[in-house]
């Protein structure tokens, strides 16, 4: 008798109970979790030529003044060494680059480091075609030997349109999804049209606001019969010999840079589009104005990835930041950094350092 009374009960008065709780639990379920993180350091990658266009190897912290929300901070660290990158090389083969296609696959050669580095730091590569479909030409690959024997046969001119676009979209993708290193880059060699991609400027933007990965475009001229960017004397003068810097106790990282690995003024401007891209991630466009300028500028883009500075800050702000972030409105997790070098005076000449201009942090 006992046994049949438990049983009822189990049978009848426990389905009430699990229906009273239920909802409850459904209810929790669905609850919305909210996950609250506080930003305590920041770490800003940069790059700096100075006016010689040759990529500054000395700076210091006293260097840099850095403003978070129009509020100078503290750096507590300035660090700079060769680190192991995963570069994407987005090469244009459209109809509109087949007479510059030579200089594109001597451009993407001169990304490759020497051999000693190599066998260091593990480098990777991976070579995407930008025409009326991007496509993936060699997947993520530190076999140079490899690379050198393939990019001029894989880089052939095709009658195709131009999605430049969608091929930012693809290396973006393929930097995220394979690549091995946790530094990664992006180049692009094109002469920036694009006239067959899904999607447009603002959405690229968008995605390469909140991609980690720098993006460095050269341009290619619309021919290269423009007069060279130096004269000869002029080039002589901004040469540097090789294995010295602005400061000889950094022979280590100077003796990476060669009497040709720099980039002069007038190659730091390019078209609207690009330099708006670019500029969203803490990279850059370059315009090549000869044959011989666009492996050069590749060169120098790949060694100022390997060598970058990184900032690294704890963010102080005050009541006063509020101002200073008004046109910013409708995204409170949007912080903005200005980074200049100081005294000014000092670095007349040096270009503008190429970091990113914000980040987003969760209050």
């Amino acid at each position: 008798m006992t046994v049949k009374w438990n049983w009822l009960f189990f049978l009848v008065v426990c389905p009430m109970i699990w229906e009273m709780s239920a909802p409850v639990s459904r209810a929790q379920a669905r609850a919305p979790v909210r996950i609250v993180a506080k930003v305590e350091l920041v770490q800003l990658p940069v790059i700096i030529f100075d006016d010689k266009g040759v990529v500054a190897t000395s700076l210091k912290k006293s260097d840099f003044r850095l403003f978070d929300d129009g509020v100078e901070q503290r750096i507590l660290y300035l660090e700079r060494e060769r680190v192991a990158v995963s570069f994407v090389i987005l090469a244009d083969v459209s109809s509109s680059m087949r007479s510059k296609i030579p200089f594109v696959q001597e451009a993407a050669l001169s990304l490759l480091d020497s051999q000693e580095q190599q066998d260091k730091h593990s480098d990777e590569y991976s070579v995407l075609g930008i025409g009326t479909r991007s496509k993936r030409l060699v997947p993520f690959t530190s076999d140079q030997e490899d690379l050198e024997r393939r990019l001029p046969v894989i880089l052939a001119p095709t009658n195709e349109s131009t999605a430049l676009f969608d091929g930012i979209w693809l290396g973006v993708n393929t930097a995220r999804r394979d690549a091995e290193n946790e530094h990664r880059a992006m180049i692009i060699i094109t002469d920036g049209g694009d006239n067959h991609s899904r999607y447009n400027l603002a959405e690229t933007k968008r995605l390469l606001e909140e991609a980690d990965v720098p993006v460095f475009a050269v341009m290619a001229g619309p021919s290269f019969e423009f007069p060279t960017i130096f004269l000869p004397q002029e080039r002589k003068r901004t040469r540097m010999p090789r294995g010295q810097g602005p400061n000889p106790q950094s022979s280590r990282l100077s003796a990476a840079f060669g009497d040709d690995d720099y980039i002069g003024p007038a190659e730091r401007r390019g078209p609207h589009n690009m330099k708006t891209l670019s500029e969203a991630t803490g990279g850059g466009v370059f315009t090549a104005r000869d044959e011989e300028d666009l492996p050069r500028i590749v060169r120098t883009i790949g060694l100022a990835v390997r060598f970058r500075y990184v900032i690294t800050y704890k963010p102080v702000r005050d009541a006063m930041s509020k101002d200073n972030r008004q046109d910013i409105a409708g995204d409170p997790s949007l912080h903005k950094i200005h980074l200049e070098l100081y005294p000014r005076e000092k670095f007349s000449g040096y270009s503008v350092p190429y970091y990113k201009r914000s980040y987003h942090g969760i209050e």
